[in-house]
């Protein structure tokens, strides 16, 4: 069981992932979008990247067949302004596995988020990530050339005051990735949307 405090780093990251995630129109702030940094605030025990001998490798790509996605995977974490993390070498094409929680394929909740669209609102890695449905597939290829399956099983909007935290970063019950993106109406004032989506998916 993660701490408490830790849920509450987590809300805060989730919530601010919309500004990392969603920038629509935003071209004078694109080079700055996503850029993680190593020295920011872990909200987990700093993870090894070191592959668990027998045990899954590093996530480096992402296979989504039914919305067309096949994309790079980075490593991404908490910045120094405590926003969750964004790929940063291919923004817009690259998905980010939050390395402080669990590798796709072990005990626990791992996180991949990417964006869902580009300055001038054209689309990115995860624009079609709505459409995905109970029972769609979405695979990772690790750093043992193993490639790891999950099953969809379900697909959920929250406002990220209303957003299960424990459920979404912190459940152990299982082998599971949740797939993160921005949904709902642009608020141009706090440069976000006034929703995430998240997709969750169960290792077959």
């Amino acid at each position: 069981m993660v701490r408490q405090p830790v849920f509450r780093q987590l809300q805060f990251a989730f919530a601010l992932l919309a500004f990392c995630c969603c920038l629509i129109g935003c071209d004078a702030q694109a080079s700055v979008v996503g850029q993680a940094h190593a020295d920011g605030p872990a909200i987990f025990p700093p993870a090894s990247v070191t592959p668990t001998p027998g045990g899954p490798g590093i996530p480096l790509r992402l296979l989504i067949p039914a919305i067309g996605v096949n994309a790079p995977i980075e490593q991404v974490g908490i910045d120094s302004n405590g926003d969750l993390g964004t790929p940063s070498a291919s923004p817009w094409t690259d998905t980010g596995w939050y390395v402080n929680g669990p590798r796709p394929g072990e005990k626990g909740s791992a996180v991949i988020d990417g964006h869902l669209n580009r300055p001038g609102n054209t689309p990115a890695v995860f624009w079609r990530l709505y459409e995905l449905r109970a029972g769609d597939e979405a695979d990772v290829i690790d750093s043992n050339g193993k490639k790891l399956r999950f099953r969809v099983t379900d697909v959920e909007y929250y406002t990220p005051q209303n957003a299960p935290y424990q459920l979404i970063f912190g459940n152990n019950s299982g082998k599971y990735l949740n797939l993160i993106t921005c949904a709902g109406d642009w608020i141009p004032s706090q440069h976000q949307t006034t929703q995430r989506l998240v997709v969750y998916t169960r290792l077959i």
